[in-house]
């Protein structure tokens, strides 16, 4: 009995080391279309938190460009960001409903009905780029703190009612950067994440003295370096990471370290606008259910001239995506699509 036992025990793990090499097979055939058009891609895919698969590639690749190489993961931030919220409500009572003039008296009058929850889902009436010289303008700009960045958009007009309309913006994460700060009592932003999210939090700031890949941009004529600093937006899109250590911070959510079982789903809930509209985008991340797979799922892009980064989380299955370039290019979303299906189990 004990030989049979033993032989059937070989030929699971075979079947389940040839089922690995297959979807590894398969996954490398995805990546390798993706690559082909990035001076440096690469990805890292998680099951139950462990590494399942990881790829570099790239057409102008150099020895650094590695999954542990730190890249401007841009507006995937935003959803870093969340998750730091998210944690402080579920695990330490934060409420998201207070005005954040509660949190900084300092603030314009004008924030006095914003919310956290409202920057958080992109409701509270806080502008975003007006333009591409807007965007350069706050680009050029050097902060220590996110308390230096406010004075570029805080005393604009809010562009709508708190909570009358889903309208995306960085500086409202920026916003949020700052209040982090203000409710952890840190003296950075990073030591602000990490007081909310602990040992989860392997991002850093960005600056113009960070160890990072070179980043690209076209020129018209080819690629060219594109020496690029996004350190005043924090939280909004000023993080650096490798693909790996965004893969993690997202197993994060995925293993119920951030939010329990029986948060999620409330969490991933749309909320409702005051024009009654159904807005997706929650804690700092596009999140939702698919009732037909039972599939609770968030994710979030990152772009800009110089790089581009996917995050996906698959919360069930505990299937999470990570990709980072140094250059931008079409969105990120198809290739973290097609791989968390794959590893997941589900049928393009």
């Amino acid at each position: 009995m004990q030989t049979l036992i033993a032989a059937l025990g070989a030929a699971a793990l075979v079947s389940t080391s040839a089922l690995a090499q297959s979807q590894n097979e398969t996954a490398q055939a995805i990546f390798d279309q993706f690559a082909q058009d990035y001076p440096s891609l690469n990805v890292t895919v998680m099951v139950e938190g462990e590494i399942a698969f990881e790829a570099e590639g790239g057409m102008m690749r150099s020895a650094r460009d590695g999954v542990t190489t730190d890249y401007n993961v841009y507006s995937t931030a935003k959803l870093l960001t969340g998750l730091a919220y998210a944690r402080l409500e579920a695990h330490h009572g934060l409420d998201l409903d207070q005005s954040v003039r509660a949190i900084d008296p300092s603030l314009p009058a004008a924030y006095e009905d914003v919310t956290l929850r409202q920057l958080l889902s992109h409701t509270a009436g806080v502008r975003g780029y007006t333009g591409e010289d807007d965007w350069i303008a706050f680009s050029d700009r050097r902060c220590a703190l996110p308390s230096d960045a406010l004075g570029h958009f805080i005393h604009d007009p809010l562009i709508a009612e708190p909570g009358a309309a889903h309208a995306y913006t960085t500086y409202g994460f920026v916003l949020l950067s700052h209040l982090l700060v203000e409710l952890t009592s840190a003296d950075s932003f990073d030591a602000a994440m990490s007081a909310a999210l602990g040992e989860v939090y392997t991002a850093q700031s960005d600056s113009d003295s960070a160890d990072k890949a070179t980043a690209y941009y076209d020129a018209g004529e080819g690629l060219a370096p594109l020496p690029l600093s996004a350190e005043c937006k924090f939280g909004g899109g000023g993080l650096i990471a490798s693909s790996r250590e965004m893969a993690q911070m997202g197993a994060a959510l995925a293993d119920g370290s951030v939010l329990s079982a029986e948060d999620i789903h409330a969490a991933f809930t749309p909320i409702q606008t005051s024009a009654g509209e159904a807005v997706s985008y929650v804690y700092g991340m596009e999140a939702g259910f698919e009732p037909s797979i039972g599939l609770h799922y968030a994710a979030h892009s990152g772009g800009s001239p110089g790089g581009r980064s996917f995050l996906m989380v698959y919360v069930e299955p505990q299937v999470v995506v990570a990709t980072t370039a140094n250059a931008d290019g079409a969105n990120h979303y198809p290739l973290a699509l097609a791989l968390a299906d794959l590893y997941a189990g589900y049928s393009q």
